[in-house]
This record gives structure tokens, C-alpha cells and sequence, in this order.
């Protein structure tokens, strides 16, 4: 969007908390988010705990970045219902790094806005790694990505537990997302064949085989409550030099409006293609590190949800990683379209041996 419709937006929504205990005398935008307004508020007043900054989220019913992208303001209702009813889920805590979801304080309806706790002077994890490579040790990733599996495995246990059931009916009404996932990922999966057609010609009928499979897995029995759009780029940590192992920091998962009821593969194998990437394009350790270590920290998983992982990896570096523009040069592109078609076909023909000595080992230990 350009400069004018930016500053009106941001006026629109600062003048709708004018009358709530929420009034900000000033609202600044964040980076990364493409579906929202998100914005860091300065209190007028502080809240009774001291708090001076929120987070600011607004939702119009078009991708933010791109208006003509319209999309369902529906999937604001069901970020509010996910984050109110996560208050219950005990924050993660390994080796002095606590993990947790942003507590909301306020969700109005009618402006589709939400407040969120702020996390200040944050990064996102994607960010953050890209600006301190050279300084991230192994032993800062191991608890990092410890507490991040940690974390991710209470979450999916949390969300199958009995407590829950009525959480999960209420989210299973997220078909609009749910919807969205499958078209962005196994649709274009089958599509992105035509960009990369002497790579991934010969795999187009195991493509639409996959397609088929995980279209009639919508909604089904397997399926589980999931963030739906877990990535780097929804980790919040604080920005700064990398912490001592001995540093105590907090760690905010956000952005929790593609949440779902889904298979948690998909929350799995989405973080490790993002990972992976990092290594894959820049060189950076640290990628594969945090998947080994989250592998530790999330625990065992049966070998069918780790080949659906491997599954859904391979095609989020085919989908997604072939196209950010200017992440890497044009033989980069074609090699993680070349390993994103080779974790699919491996692990649809179930080949434990490719994966074991690779990337992806941890998740059939």
C-alpha cells in the first residue's frame, strides 16, 4: 500500500481505542505480517501492571499487502477464540528460555482489532538469525530449538486433551483457512510443476496423488488442533547480541489466525523447510541446528507422521522457497526445488534410509 492509504489506516485504527483503556498517543508499524495492520501502541495510560507498549493488530478483509488478495475477517474471531482459550497452557521453560503465546487483552468485533501483550525490542526468529549468524553458537541453538520442540509437542499434547474438545469444535469452523492451507501448498504443489518442469516433470502424478490424499484428509479423524502457519517467522525473541546459554529470555509464538484442525505435520514440516533454508541459501548453521534440537526438545513421533513431515517440508521448499525474491541466485532456487521434489518422493515411497544421515534424520530417531 502506498504512504496516505498506510497513515490512514494507522488513524482509523488509533482513533477506534480512543475511548478504551487502550488509547495510544502513538501507533508504530512492525515489519513482517502481510495478512494484517499490526502495530506497537504507546500507552496513554498504563495499564494497572505497568505495561506502557502493546501490540496493536487490525484485520480488514484483504491481505494487507496486497488489497486485491481478498480474505475472510472470520479468521480474526478465530485467532481471538485459539489465543483466549491458550491462557490455559503452561509456558515451556528449558534451560532458562520460556516459551509462551502473547496474552490478548482486548478483541473488538466490530473493527476486528485485537491487543495483544508486546514483546519489546523483538526479532523474529528468521530475522534474528540472519542478522547475528556469525555469532550463534551451537550450544545457543541446542536450547533454543529445545524449547521450541518442548514447547510445540505440550501445545499439540494440550490441544488433544478432553479439556479441549469444545476448542477444537469451535476451530474446526476455520474452513476458510483450512481451505487456504491446502490451496497454497498442495495445489501449488501440483502447479509448480509448469515453473520447473525438467526438475519436476516426472514427479507430476505422485504430486497429484499427494494433492488427492491430503484433500480427502480435510477435516478428518487423524487431524488435530494446529497453529496452521508455524515458521520462523512467527517466534518472537528479544533482538541483541546472541544471549549467554545462561540468559534467561522469553520467546512469544504469534500470528495464530491460520489455526486449525489439521494434521500436526504441517506445523512440523512448515518450521523445518524455514530452517532449512537458512543453511540451504546463506550458509548459516544454525538452520540445521535448531531442527535437530527441536526434534530433542519435541520428543518421538511415529514414523508415519515423520514421512508426512518430510512430506510436507519437501513441498514448502518447492512452494515457498523458489519464490522469495532475491533469497538466492537462480542454481540455489533450482537446488531447493531439487530437494524439496526428492523429501517428497522419498518419504511418499517411505525410504527411511535417504532421510537418516540428513537434515531430516531427527525424525525417524
Amino acid at each position: 500500500m502506498e504512504a496516505r492509504p498506510q497513515e490512514e489506516m494507522m488513524l482509523k485504527v488509533k482513533s477506534s481505542l480512543i475511548n478504551s483503556a487502550y488509547a495510544c498517543i502513538c501507533l508504530t508499524k512492525l515489519s513482517g505480517g502481510t495478512a494484517n495492520f499490526v502495530y506497537r501502541g504507546t500507552l496513554a495510560t498504563p495499564l494497572s501492571d505497568g505495561t506502557k507498549t502493546v501490540v496493536v493488530k487490525h484485520t480488514e478483509g484483504y491481505v494487507a499487502q496486497s488489497p486485491g488478495f481478498k480474505l475472510t475477517t472470520t479468521r480474526c474471531d478465530y485467532e481471538q477464540t485459539i489465543l483466549t482459550a491458550l491462557s490455559t497452557l503452561p509456558p515451556a521453560t528449558h534451560s532458562s528460555i520460556t516459551v509462551q503465546t502473547p496474552i490478548m487483552h482486548l478483541f473488538s468485533p466490530s473493527t476486528n482489532t485485537q491487543i495483544y501483550s508486546d514483546l519489546p525490542s523483538s526479532l523474529d526468529l528468521k530475522s534474528y538469525i540472519l542478522q547475528h549468524a556469525l555469532s550463534l553458537s551451537r550450544p545457543q541453538c541446542a536450547r533454543l530449538g529445545h524449547a521450541l520442540g518442548l514447547w510445540t509437542r505440550n501445545f499439540h499434547v494440550w490441544a488433544q486433551a478432553d479439556e479441549q474438545k469444545d476448542l477444537v469444535e469451535k476451530m474446526k469452523g476455520n474452513i476458510a483457512m483450512r481451505d487456504l492451507k491446502f490451496s497454497i501448498n498442495y495445489e501449488t504443489l501440483v502447479a509448480t510443476v509448469e515453473r520447473f518442469p525438467k526438475i519436476l516433470g516426472g514427479s507430476k502424478e505422485i504430486f497429484e496423488k499427494i494433492r488427492d490424499e491430503r484433500r480427502g484428509e480435510l477435516g478428518g479423524e487423524d487431524a488435530v488442533l494446529i497453529h496452521g502457519d508455524f515458521w520462523s517467522g512467527n517466534v518472537l525473541l528479544p533482538d541483541g547480541p546472541s544471549p549467554d546459554v545462561k540468559d534467561a529470555i522469553t520467546v512469544f509464538i504469534i500470528d495464530w489466525e491460520l489455526s486449525q484442525v489439521a494434521s500436526p505435520a504441517y506445523d512440523l514440516g512448515q518450521m523445518f523447510a524455514e530452517l532449512f533454508e537458512l543453511k540451504h541459501f546463506k550458509d548459516i548453521d544454525a538452520g540445521f541446528w535448531l531442527i535437530e534440537a527441536f526434534m530433542q526438545g519435541y520428543g518421538v513421533i511415529d514414523e508415519k507422521l515423520a514421512f508426512k513431515t518430510a512430506i510436507h517440508a519437501g513441498t514448502h521448499l518447492m512452494c515457498w522457497g523458489s519464490r522469495v525474491q532475491g533469497w538466492g541466485t537462480v542454481e540455489q532456487v533450482e537446488g531447493v526445488v531439487e530437494v524439496g521434489r526428492d523429501w517428497v518422493i522419498r518419504a511418499w515411497e517411505s525410504d527411511r534410509t535417504f532421510f537418516q544421515n540428513g537434515p531430516l534424520g531427527c525424525l525417524f530417531h
